[in-house]
């Protein structure tokens, strides 16, 4: 997950940027709201929102502090939740433990608040130009989700306990409802299948997984299925503008355009498949380490009538053998279904 705010650099250079890009803001509103990422909090009046809804960033916002060119940073973004809160702690107290954090943490707890988990991870930092500023993080999960709420702040700015309080309210008073995945169940199906709602195309999920909010504006549709530690196995599908479709071509191009990607990737496979709907697909096996985690990708690239696709599953390598059948079968079932769609969107040609 990438850490949105994270050390007192990123996040005045991340908001700093903003802001040169699109002027001063002006004042929020008193709340913010998000039906795309299912939540609504307060937000207090002096809080200038300068990114909402960019990838898995909700949104992110400018403090006024003592030192006007060192504004302080709240926001929030959202994640996939883990099998528990525990499982953040525990990898957050073993990289400290390891120096791989940044700055000095000073509390990583899980809590109960009103009968729902809470993680509060504090650290502090001492920047060149002197003071200590403290990064404060809470994560809930609803969902299926998980919400990253931080505050990185100047511990000895005046103002530094009525920003916290503020915080701690929008973070207390957070609704959450299901996100806009831009997928619905199709319930005239006896199997678990998902129609993506705009690009109007269908595809059967494995057993217990269900769609959830993209990471990337890239993904037309994401999905997951059940966390084990605070990984979850995933599913994606790209599409890009229709284009001359040569899988004996692709057979002899992506297992080195892989390995330029991702360096010490072991292509398993990369074959032309029959794919029902569709004719010929160009199916690839690959195995790579992700951190401490063999993962392994099944894709296959496609031509239908209105665009070419990309279709992934990563899984951990230890469960992908005996799921494999039941992934191939889903990516079977892929269809594209009657309707208007709109163009392919910008950048997902990339």
């Amino acid at each position: 997950m990438r850490i949105f705010i994270g050390a007192l650099a990123v996040a005045l250079t991340l908001a700093s940027a903003v802001i040169a890009d699109e002027g001063s803001p002006a004042a929020t509103d008193t709340a913010f709201s998000s039906e795309k990422y299912g939540i609504t909090c307060p937000l207090a009046p002096n809080w200038d929102v300068v990114i909402r809804e960019r990838d898995d960033l909700i949104f992110v916002a400018r403090i006024p502090q003592r030192d006007p060119e060192r504004p302080a940073a709240v926001g929030c973004e959202l994640a996939l939740a883990p099998e528990s809160l525990d499982e953040y702690r525990t990898r957050i107290d073993a990289n400290a433990e390891r120096g791989r954090i940044p700055g000095d943490l000073i509390r990583n707890e899980l809590i109960d608040h009103e009968g729902e988990p809470r993680l509060i991870t504090v650290t502090e930092f001492r920047p060149p130009f002197g003071g200590v500023w403290r990064e404060t993080t809470v994560r809930r999960i609803a969902h299926r989700q998980m919400y990253v709420f931080k505050i990185n702040s100047d511990l000895e700015d005046p103002s530094h306990d009525t920003t916290l309080a503020a915080f701690e309210t929008m973070v207390n008073d957070a609704s959450f409802s299901p996100p806009d995945t831009g997928a619905t169940r199709d319930d005239q199906s006896d199997s678990n299948r998902w129609v993506q709602t705009e690009f109007k195309f269908a595809i059967d999920l494995p057993d217990q997984w269900q769609p959830a909010l993209a990471p990337s504006q890239l993904a037309l549709l994401f999905a997951n299925g059940p966390a084990f530690g605070i990984w979850s196995d995933n599913f994606l599908v790209i599409a890009r503008p229709s284009e001359r479709f040569d899988p004996d071509r692709l057979v002899q191009e992506i297992p080195a355009l892989l390995q330029r990607e991702e360096p010490g990737c072991e292509v398993l496979s990369c074959e032309v498949v029959d794919q029902p709907g569709v004719g010929q697909a160009v199916e690839t096996v690959v195995r790579t380490q992700r951190g401490s985690f063999s993962m392994t990708v099944l894709e296959r690239r496609f031509q239908g009538d209105r665009f070419s696709y990309e279709a992934k599953f990563t899984l951990e390598s230890k469960r992908f053998d005996d799921l494999a059948a039941e992934l191939r079968r889903c990516l079977d079932s892929f269809s594209e279904e009657p309707g208007e769609v709109p163009v392919v969107r910008p950048g997902v040609a990339g």
